[in-house]
């Protein structure tokens, strides 16, 4: 009984936003770099910290017209 109420609790629940430790939120952060560069991301990030934790992640996407014509 005790297995499934853990996991109900570790699940997130209606209406409420799951809670992340400083450490995953620094390691989603990475990933997102690393998956942005592997697409040649064009744009910026901007990170926001509250009290040395990340508190908010902005991307900014500029659109790079002509593109295509440059890779060939």
């Amino acid at each position: 009984m005790n297995g499934a109420m853990e996991n109900k609790n570790d699940k997130q629940q209606i209406g409420k936003p799951v809670k992340l430790s400083r450490t995953e939120k620094h390691d989603r952060l990475f990933e997102m770099i690393h998956a942005l560069a592997g697409k040649e991301f064009t744009g910026y990030l901007k990170v926001n910290f509250s009290q040395g934790g990340i508190a908010r992640i902005e991307k900014f996407e500029e659109i790079a017209l002509g593109r295509e014509a440059l890779k060939e």
